[in-house]
């Protein structure tokens, strides 16, 4: 267990999805209208009958509802009513997999997209992804490892030994990610040369890889190549962990419990933290928690704490839920 007296001495970031969408990718809110305009014939069937179902408003046309109380109730009726008599909408579990599989290629065609110098040359990125950052975030797209792999900088997903490396990036992806898979959602034979565990560096000069975890809901990263992301994911898994933007997260939170403890940790140390693009939804309960507490962590606070966001009413959330003394940058992330 880490110490409850730590010395501040990281430099945190703390990224959500104004990150990603000031590059071009879809934020939370225009999730569903952007898979309606990339997803399959079939996805948008399923979607339309889940939509019939769960509102009643859903007989009009163009009708969609808001994202994160689609995804909410279409996993309560997964979770407590798949298959109850009579409702006459069963596929609910497939859609839920379906959906995952239609954003995971989705973000991963609109990052591709992004030249690859304009990414490697981000101002922003440039300035806060260095080896000995810590980088933490709720979104599931492949931007800061790609920005890691054009400029050399070595990358892993946890914690030595609750130490974190002056040497290397330091990425903790709160909600899972686009290459990730639980071992039993695997499709290929459970081995290093498919799968990766999440310590092992990314990009490093000299590479080297780790015993694969046993437990069956144990997390892993599917090996991918740059240029066939997507075909490779889709091929070694049957369902990506990502976790999605629901009410009440705790369940497909377990199997990330490591990357919470190592973004406790690295909170309960910062000595800066920067929270950009991060809106503090009412509905991430789980995610202010985790901010408020490494804030309260020990007997000292980060000597800095900035938020960046252009929304005045963000930061007036954060004073409010966070903490009173934040600074604030209401200068959006810029596009490259």
């Amino acid at each position: 267990m880490p110490s409850p007296e730590p010395t501040r001495t990281l430099n945190v970031s703390f990224f959500g999805a104004g990150l990603s969408s000031a590059m071009g990718l879809p934020n939370t809110p225009a999730l569903l209208t952007e898979l309606r305009r990339s997803g399959s014939k079939e996805l948008l069937a399923q979607l339309d009958e889940a939509y019939r179902f769960l509102y009643p408003d859903a007989i009009y046309e163009h009708y969609q509802p808001d994202v994160v109380d689609f995804f909410s109730s279409l996993s309560a009726f997964v979770g407590i009513g798949q298959g109850w008599p009579g409702t006459k909408f069963k596929n609910g579990r497939e859609l839920f997999r379906s959906l995952k599989k239609a954003v995971v290629k989705m973000l991963i065609d609109k990052a591709r997209a992004i030249p690859d110098d304009s990414l490697k040359k981000h101002s922003y990125l440039t300035e806060v992804v260095r080896p000995g950052a810590v980088v933490i975030t709720t979104n599931w797209d492949p931007l800061i490892e790609r920005f890691a792999e054009l400029n050399s900088l070595a990358l892993s997903y946890s914690t030595s030994s609750g130490k974190f490396s002056d040497t290397s990036v330091t990425l903790l992806k709160l909600h899972g990610s686009v290459d990730w898979t639980s071992r039993e959602a695997a499709t290929r034979a459970f081995t290093i040369t498919d799968y990766a565990a999440l310590g092992e560096l990314r990009y490093a000069v000299r590479p080297y890889t780790r015993q694969l975890p046993d437990s069956p809901d144990s997390l892993v990263r599917v090996r991918t190549k740059w240029s066939s992301a997507w075909q490779t994911v889709a091929s070694r898994t049957r369902e990506p962990w990502i976790v999605t933007m629901v009410s009440g997260k705790q369940d497909e939170l377990g199997p990330l419990a490591s990357v919470w403890r190592d973004a406790y940790s690295a909170l309960g140390r910062a000595s800066s933290l920067e929270i950009t693009g991060y809106s503090l939804p009412a509905d991430d309960v789980e995610v202010r928690t985790l901010l408020r507490a490494g804030m309260q962590r020990g007997n000292s606070n980060p000597k800095s704490l900035l938020v960046r966001d252009p929304s005045p009413a963000v930061h007036a959330r954060f004073r409010t839920l966070l903490d009173h003394h934040i600074e604030s940058n209401f200068v959006g992330v810029p596009p490259h």
